[in-house]
């Protein structure tokens, strides 16, 4: 009853359109019925006392059998077919027991009653729910920037990509250009479909902005035309051929065939087992590592260097497969690969002088990494609690920047901002608090030294608190910053990132650092540092020893081991090129998973927004009123099932390293209430459909069964 009375709450709005709808339209049915020639039949009257006595039965068996066929509490947001099926067989449902409450109780009714009745009724209740859609989804949809995009394929390949990029936030599609010569002149899913010789014609009258790739026979040479017509065009180029269809519709973004076997499959008791964050592994990566290995360049070397570049354009610019080599100047000295996220994070804060005696903000509701990094390097961590129930719009358990604003003292030298789950902070919020603080600020002085030396510049460059943003879940996320989209790696004043095997974007271990222009200071300089902290202090690496005569080096200062090599860059290499598929493919999968929660009253993360785009990495899922107790008990219920699910993340606070330091939970309540009941469900590249329905049904049946 209590779920029952929850439920009619969060919906009041649609029940009493349903109240109106049921009653109006058994009425309605009488005036058509026997409204003749602008007059009633006399027989109106006895029926109309029928109905009068009948109705108040059969609003509340219609609202019992709407709720009991979940026809409240979200469903109508999605419009699917499930969704018409559940409508359909209430409405056959109430209308019989319309005809039977009737005949049993009072009196049969004309049959053009009874039919012009349940017609109308399942028309008016099917409106309500449906006519939502158009209000939010499609309105969100005309009201974003989608750029229209042309796909090139054939087959359920080509259907693939298409139902990508209608899933997708940045791309509609708009038009096939097809392989196969019996496909021209027709329509696919309501679009246009071109031969390859009118591709130009079909980019012009379509104003595309991108063409994505959906063919994996290509032939070189029409690769080729179609890469010189976007080129020329200046149009963007995604290249989806090397991805895999698997059974039918279970969807992979792996490359070519996943060297991981299916780890999400059926296991040998026919049980279904999805595990939480596999790596998404194909037969390029490998094949990459194994060219690396062969070329006996293992360390840091043109792998790495070459990778940095890429990612460098990619922040820039968005665009995975973006021509670096034709001038390398651009590109160098923008991002450094090092060995963690961590590490980039520590040497971020070295590099901009942040040391004992410093404070630094820091969320309560984040990894340790976040906090760890300001302990390396001497500084206090200073604790600030979350925004209740994260930012009201995303839901990301982000700062509340009014406690952020009060925590800043003198001695603040940087604040950490942290892209939990993909989503991107209020930047924009943050420099305004370090802009109205700045008279707090006073940069360090050179000690005389290098390192020194370049940390007071950037202090002094800057002239306020730094802002340092902990990205290690969202490469490729963007948002609106100053009035244009943009990327992570360009918003705050250092960015780090993290490669780990369970992100997005995996060097198996590996992260990277990068940072925006200091005026005053060369790029060159700041990587040069990295590039320092990073292997001992030697003034040259590897590759460069290998130099004729070159052999003779220094060690500018005692520093640390934290570089990436050839054969992790060699991962990152194959991955960057297929990043863009994998992002589209989670951004697919997680539509199911809204669709679910919103269905069950669940609260999660809205990774879409009109000004912001995630790069897709965690599901958090927030179940209402239970406890971390009740929590637990639905993970373990879903392991059973075969579901492995996670909690990000326990705050910091409660742990035990941080309790050391005098931190109690009890001054964080907000970031407590957002731990208490969340759990995060599996979003990987290698679940199919199935396994995605299968994670959605199970998360369903447990939920019902323990609340």
């Amino acid at each position: 009853m209590g779920k029952f009375i929850k439920t009619i709450k969060n919906d009041l709005w649609i029940l009493l359109c349903d109240v109106i709808f049921v009653n109006a339209s058994y009425f309605l049915a009488l005036v058509i019925r026997f409204y003749v020639d602008k007059q009633f039949y006399i027989p109106i009257g006895h029926y109309l006392n029928s109905y009068y006595h009948f109705i108040p039965f059969y609003t509340v068996f219609c609202i019992v059998i709407f709720y009991v066929f979940r026809l409240y509490n979200g469903i109508w947001r999605y419009a699917g077919i499930n969704d018409m099926n559940r409508i359909i067989t209430a409405s056959l449902i109430t209308a019989a027991f319309h005809v039977l409450g009737t005949m049993l109780f009072f009196e049969r009714m004309p049959i053009t009653y009874y039919v012009i009745g349940a017609v109308v009724q399942f028309f008016l209740i099917t409106f309500i729910r449906f006519i939502y859609r158009f209000m939010t989804v499609e309105k969100k949809a005309m009201g974003k920037d989608l750029s229209n995009a042309l796909v090139v394929g054939s087959d359920e390949k080509l259907m693939f990509v298409i139902r990508l990029l209608q899933s997708g936030v940045s791309f509609r599609p708009a038009c096939i250009v097809g392989i196969d010569d019996q496909l021209t002149n027709k329509t696919i899913d309501g679009l246009p479909v071109y031969g390859v010789d009118q591709i130009t014609y079909a980019i012009n009258k379509h104003s595309i902005k991108c063409v994505f790739l959906a063919e994996p026979d290509l032939v070189a040479e029409l690769r080729e035309k179609i890469k010189s017509t976007c080129d020329s065009n200046g149009i963007e180029l995604r290249d989806y051929s090397s991805y895999l269809t698997y059974e039918g519709d279970s969807d992979q973004m792996s490359g070519k065939e996943n060297i991981i076997e299916r780890q999400n499959s059926i296991d040998k008791d026919g049980k279904r087992k999805i595990p939480f964050s596999p790596p998404d592994i194909s037969e390029l990566e490998i094949g990459e590592v194994v060219e690396a290995l062969r070329s006996g360049w293992i360390t840091t070397g043109p792998r790495t260097k070459l990778l940095e570049r890429r990612l460098a354009a990619y922040i820039e610019t968005g665009k995975v497969d973006y021509d670096t080599e034709s001038d390398q100047n651009r590109w160098s000295d923008r991002v450094v690969c090092l060995n963690s996220a961590t590490a980039a994070e520590e040497l971020n804060l070295r590099v901009l002088g942040i040391g004992p005696g410093d404070e630094v903000i820091v969320p309560a509701y984040t990894y340790t990494a976040s906090a760890s990094a300001v302990v390396h390097v001497g500084a206090k961590p200073i604790f600030v609690d979350i925004q209740k129930d994260g930012d009201p719009i995303s839901h990301i358990p982000e700062m509340d920047y009014k406690k952020v604003e009060k925590a800043i003292t003198e001695r603040t030298k940087a604040i950490v901002t942290v892209d939990i789950g993909g989503l991107v902070c209020d930047y924009e919020r943050v420099y305004e608090i370090v802009e109205k603080k700045k008279k707090l600020f006073h940069p360090i002085e050179s000690d005389g030294n290098p390192l020194g030396d370049l940390s007071s510049r950037i202090q002094k460059s800057i002239g306020r608190i730094a802002i340092v943003a902990d990205c290690a879940h969202g490469l490729g996320a963007s948002r609106t910053f100053r009035g244009k989209k943009t990327y992570t790696g360009a918003i705050a004043d250092f960015t780090s990132f993290s490669f780990h095997a369970v992100k997005n974007f995996t060097t198996a271990e590996g992260g990277a650092s990068t940072w925006l222009p200091i005026e005053g200071v060369d790029n060159s300089e700041i990587y040069k540092m990295y590039q320092l902290l990073s292997l001992h202090g030697q003034n040259k690496d590897a590759l460069a020893k290998t130099k004729a005569g070159a052999w003779e080096y220094d060690i500018i200062g005692p520093w640390y081991k934290c570089n990436m090599t050839d054969i992790m860059a060699a991962i990152g290499l194959r991955q960057l090129d297929r990043y863009q598929g994998l992002l589209d493919r989670r951004a697919q999968m997680m539509m199911k998973y809204d669709k679910v929660c919103d269905e069950l009253g669940l609260f999660h993360m809205i990774h879409h927004t009109s000004d912001m785009d995630s790069s897709n990495h965690l599901y958090l899922v927030r179940i209402p009123g239970i406890d971390t107790d009740k929590r637990n008990e639905i993970i373990e219920k879903m392991a059973v099932q075969g579901v492995m699910t996670n909690v990000h993340y326990k705050p910091m606070i409660m742990m035990t390293a941080y309790k050391n330091m005098g931190w109690d939970i009890k001054d964080f309540p907000n970031t407590y209430d957002y731990y208490r009941n969340l759990i995060t469900l599996p979003l990987h590249t290698l679940l199919s459909d199935e396994d995605v329905d299968y994670v959605c049904e199970t998360l369903r049946e447990v939920v019902e069964s323990l609340t």
